[in-house]
């Protein structure tokens, strides 16, 4: 099965045709080149930019020459919204963020969180049920889902205005997406005006508003549970002793919110999109979930047996990665391969053309799990598949994802088999996340 996809164009646009390309779906302007050379020139202009896609160079990026390149576009990008949280530091600062989040994402504290998994997808499927819609935006329900989820274990709210809040404003940001982007990317001067500004602002100020309230209340609470946000309001930095401010700890908060359950949300929206239309892998999906649990709910001694499920997930994330292009800004004159990179070239990493490369992976585009079967997977460069991105600043909560979408896919495949409910196949499109133009419509039934 060959799902949807981008069809890359023949050469790399240029002038007001990469604009125009950029702005509507970044993902148009990666070359076709990209998806079968392990580097090639983007060109010139204002940033000079070279596409690097083979994994022993990504490594020299992310973690050999890591000193010789910054995250100048994301912190530019993300800077209005997550301040100087764990994702937009760099250096000291990000490194001691590191350290006082990670105890919260222990391996041997996952199984604790399964129940909340599987309580927040079969409140999902009530919801279901009760509106009596065989069609559902699956999109907005893995949000739902995920946002849950991410409420009930790592950041707890009693207030239950504040997930619609949150979402109606991260909407908001994510209109202005493109335009954010492009010019970022680019090192447009801040002043210059560009679309959706104002509502781009607007949505920030809602959303760190938002979490400020949250954290008072936490700081009003007399006996506030052992939670991650707890944990932050009492980190320290080994080397200072300092805690963080107010702002810093909404930075992190806000940067937990989103990139915690937005990146599983949209992984499994895609998850179930290739389920719709792979009438063999679901009926795989159920004999094996049925199979490992009895019939009975997901439990946590059951998702390590989940193994096609695990698949499943692992090969929806290579071919639409939640997270689908990373990017460095080199700081002084490095070597990539037998190329000579000059000091303020912006090296992309496309991680969707990465992960859809002609040379590395067989059948690139077509759907089949079986590339993650254990012992296949075992033997897989490690820069060649990182839906989690790579090196020293790996996703902290990659472990909690997998488990997570793990669990919430056993539990609705228990339950419910997906189908198409549109003749068209969804398109791709690179925000932040890899979200689907128009939302994702799925026929639900019960199985």
């Amino acid at each position: 099965m060959i799902p949807a996809r981008i069809e890359p164009p023949a050469r790399q646009p240029s002038g007001l045709a990469f604009v125009a390309r950029f702005v509507r779906n970044p993902l148009e302007v990666v070359p076709r080149e990209a998806y079968e050379e392990d580097l090639v020139p983007g060109g010139g202009g204002r940033v000079p930019r070279v596409w690097v896609t083979a994994p022993e160079l990504v490594k020299t990026v992310l973690l050999d020459e890591r000193d010789k390149f910054r995250k100048l576009t994301q912190i530019r990008l993300l800077g209005p919204l997550l301040g100087k949280g764990i994702l937009t530091s760099e250096g000291a600062e990000w490194k001691w963020q590191r350290q006082a989040s990670s105890p919260m994402f222990r391996p041997a504290d996952l199984a604790g969180y399964v129940p909340v998994f599987v309580r927040a997808a079969e409140d999902e499927l009530a919801r279901w049920k009760a509106a009596q819609h065989s069609v559902v935006s699956v999109d907005e329900a893995m949000t739902r889902t995920t946002f849950d989820v991410i409420c009930a274990t790592l950041l707890p709210s009693s207030d239950a205005r504040f997930g619609a809040s949150i979402q109606r404003s991260l909407a908001g940001f994510q209109s202005s997406g493109g335009w954010e982007l492009m010019f970022a990317a680019l090192n447009l001067p801040r002043w210059l005006p560009r679309p959706w500004a104002m509502g781009s602002a607007r949505a920030v100020t809602e959303l760190r508003e938002a979490v400020t309230a949250l954290l008072r209340a936490r700081r009003a609470a007399p006996s506030p549970p052992d939670d991650l946000m707890q944990r932050l309001v009492a980190a320290r930095d080994p080397e200072t002793g300092r805690a963080m401010g107010d702002e810093q700890l909404v930075d992190n908060l806000l940067t937990f919110y989103l990139a915690g359950h937005e990146t599983t949300a949209k992984a499994l929206t895609w998850t179930l999109y290739l389920l719709a239309r792979s009438a063999h892998w679901s009926a795989l999906l159920e004999e094996e979930v049925a199979r490992v649990t009895g019939g009975g709910p997901v439990e946590a001694g059951h998702v390590e047996r989940l193994v096609r499920v695990q698949q499943v997930v692992k090969e929806s994330m290579r071919l639409y990665p939640p997270v689908p292009m990373m990017s460095r800004q080199s700081v002084a004159e490095v070597r990539l391969g037998d190329r000579s990179i000059k000091a303020g070239t912006s090296v992309l990493m496309p991680i969707y053309a990465i992960h859809r490369h002609r040379r590395r992976w067989e059948d690139a585009d077509a759907f089949d799990p079986d590339r993650f079967a254990p012992e296949r997977e075992e033997a897989m460069p490690r820069y060649q598949f990182m839906p989690f991105g790579a090196g020293p600043r790996v996703c902290i909560g990659r472990s909690f994802a997998m488990v997570e979408a793990a669990a919430i896919l056993a539990t609705l495949v228990r339950r419910v088999r997906f189908e198409p409910a549109d003749a068209t196949d969804p398109v791709p499109v690179a925000r932040v996340t890899l979200m689907p133009k128009g939302g994702m419509r799925l026929r639900v039934l019960p199985r």
